[in-house]
């Protein structure tokens, strides 16, 4: 269904897999994960990010203290040559803050996030469901593969098996 590049590139800088969760309204904050990748001989630096559709756009990472999950603010972000970071549940994400618009299930939005050395790089955003634990199942990805292949594939079986879960 999504038509578009999940893949974004500025200098030695590779953005991929980026997505959100739907959000019930603007009163609460939204949150985005992908993974960077930095292709460089040296290190590069996450400095921030902004997005059309929140005020604020920073890192928080998810911990767990005395029992209870907790997040903070992580600030600047250090990708050694040749690494990747991570943002994904239950670790470093990006969070939304004082949304603009509801983010909708099936739509996107465009996300900067602005490196030391590389710049400024903007990813399209995929907005899946709310209890997504995963970016949402792309049609386009499996483009060489028919129908009733696709719906064998064992990824699409398990994202299947959870959606079924999740709504039990």
């Amino acid at each position: 269904m999504f038509s578009f590049a999940d893949l974004a590139l500025a200098g030695d800088i590779q953005l991929k897999g980026a997505w959100a969760r739907a959000s019930i309204g603007t009163e609460r904050p939204g949150v985005a994960y992908l993974t960077i990748h930095n292709m460089a001989a040296a290190s590069d630096r996450l400095l921030g990010a902004e997005t059309s559709v929140a005020k604020h756009a920073t890192v928080h990472e998810s911990l767990m203290k005395d029992g209870v999950m907790k997040m903070r603010p992580v600030g600047e972000i250090e990708i050694q040559p040749g690494g990747m970071v991570m943002l994904e549940p239950g670790g470093l994400h990006l969070m939304l803050t004082f949304l603009h618009k509801k983010l909708v299930e099936g739509e996107s939005f465009p996300l900067t996030l602005k490196f030391e050395h590389a710049g400024a790089v903007t990813v399209d955003v995929k907005i899946a469901g709310m209890g997504a634990k995963e970016a949402p199942m792309e049609h386009g990805r499996h483009e060489n593969m028919d129908h009733k292949a696709h719906h064998e594939n064992p990824e699409h079986q398990e994202q299947h098996q959870e959606h079924h879960e999740h709504h039990e």
